[in-house]
């Protein structure tokens, strides 16, 4: 059973910031990536790979922590530059998300304390915004790149495609938490005896984002989405 989480946000250590590193592995490729131990499409796919098979809070935590590793090997001649406040909104951005996001995930899925609805709603719902914050940081610095660096270039591509379809399972998660239980005209239709194949709207398929490599998107999840804050433990 979940305990129930009191309502105070608490700062994450160092040992908490490990743990996340080690549960999210997307960073330590990435590290890897960058730092020309793992190289070429290979290196890039192993980060891709792991980010897209998470679900959207826990990738939210992935991409927030590959981001700082980002912050830390951008060129420095553009971190003095341009791409200067960018790198710094990044920061902030990792960050905020760590500190809250990943402290939810962390008490859920390492210490079996539940999110409160009443005090951590808000940060919930906020996810796939917090997303797409993320999308357009890396779209910036991807586009502030020259051509002397194909292997960041290429790094902070996959992260922006995470980011950008991960943001989009996210909504469908939280529409499902807004969502009202029954609408009144639904109600009246059924009573008025309108079959349920009239009645209830088509299913769509989500929209497909293209990825680097020509590689699919993840199929798992694509109907039915959740965040690992909200699984039981065992």
């Amino acid at each position: 059973m979940l305990m129930t989480k009191t309502p105070s946000l608490r700062r994450l250590s160092e040992q908490d910031l490990a743990q996340l590193y080690m549960q999210t592995e997307a960073p330590l490729r990435l590290d890897a990536l960058l730092q020309g131990q793992a190289k070429g499409d290979a290196g890039q796919i192993a980060v891709h790979d792991s980010v897209g098979a998470q679900t959207p809070d826990l990738a939210l935590i992935s991409l927030s922590l590959c981001g700082l590793v980002i912050a830390r090997d951008y060129p420095e001649t553009l971190k003095d530059g341009m791409a200067g406040p960018i790198i710094r909104e990044l920061i902030m951005a990792a960050e905020d998300n760590l500190v809250t996001v990943g402290r939810l995930w962390l008490d859920s899925s390492c210490y079996g304390i539940a999110p409160d609805p009443a005090v951590d709603k808000e940060i919930i719902l906020s996810i796939p915004d917090r997303l797409r914050i993320l999308t357009s940081i890396f779209m910036e610095l991807r586009d502030a790149l020259d051509d002397s660096n194909p292997t960041m270039e290429r790094a902070i591509k996959t992260l922006y495609y995470q980011a950008e379809s991960h943001a989009d399972l996210a909504d469908k998660f939280v529409a499902q938490l807004t969502k009202p239980s029954k609408r009144p005209e639904a109600s009246a239709k059924a009573s008025k005896g309108v079959s349920a194949k009239n009645a209830s709207p088509k299913k769509t398929l989500p929209d497909q984002i293209p990825l680097p490599f020509d590689l699919n998107r993840p199929k798992q999840g694509a109907d039915i989405v959740s965040f690992s804050l909200f699984r039981d433990k065992k």
